[in-house]
């Protein structure tokens, strides 16, 4: 197996922190379609516009550890962003999965690196997971912080199976869609212009 070099490690900083933009693009997006704080939407605007970022990222490294590397990354950040301990568990999980999945095939197929981000297009569920797996305590963190009932009540997401249907089919189907995008743009421009 190869190792990842120091230029390996260079590039993954430099699609880690653009895949973190792309969340965070994708959590505005989810806010003003939502017209509130709520987060419910962000998970998927965040898997269709990140495909790009995630695809090129495979394609230039092509060696394990670092699609695993990105989910550390953005597992360190929703734990550092005052999310319990847990909000850093899916990312993380599914980091590592993405990146044994994409390796079956040695990174090489477009088929199996697309069912590679729609598994880690799931890890962006880990403060929404938290909600749901410590409600009480992440209620009582938001009182802490002053938040009256109208907040709280305005920015839980319900855990309930219509729920976790939604986010199954949506964040699969917005994840499929980002990366036949990310394919076809990295096919027309990157690979053209020698960048991969």
């Amino acid at each position: 197996m190869k190792k990842l070099t120091i230029k390996d490690l260079m590039n993954i900083g430099i699609f880690a922190a653009l895949y973190f933009v792309c969340v965070g693009i994708g959590t505005l997006i989810g806010a003003l379609v939502m017209h509130s704080g709520h987060m419910f939407l962000a998970p998927v605007f965040a898997a269709l516009i990140s495909g790009t970022v995630y695809m090129v990222l495979v394609a230039k490294t092509k060696k394990f550890g670092a699609i695993t590397l990105v989910g550390v990354l953005m597992a360190t950040f929703f734990l550092l962003s005052g999310h319990f301990f847990f909000a850093f568990i899916p990312s993380l999980v599914c980091g590592v999965l993405a990146d044994v999945v994409a390796k079956m095939k040695h990174y090489q197929s477009n088929t199996v690196n697309l069912i590679s981000y729609i598994i880690f297009s799931f890890g962006n569920l880990g403060p929404i997971i938290l909600m749901w797996v410590m409600e009480e305590a992440y209620v009582q963190r938001l009182i802490e912080k002053g938040k009256d009932a109208t907040y709280i009540a305005n920015v839980m997401v319900p855990f309930n199976t219509n729920t976790v249907l939604f986010y199954l089919v949506t964040i699969s189907i917005a994840a499929l869609i980002g990366g036949l995008f990310g394919q076809h743009l990295m096919k027309k421009h990157f690979v053209k212009a020698g960048m991969i």
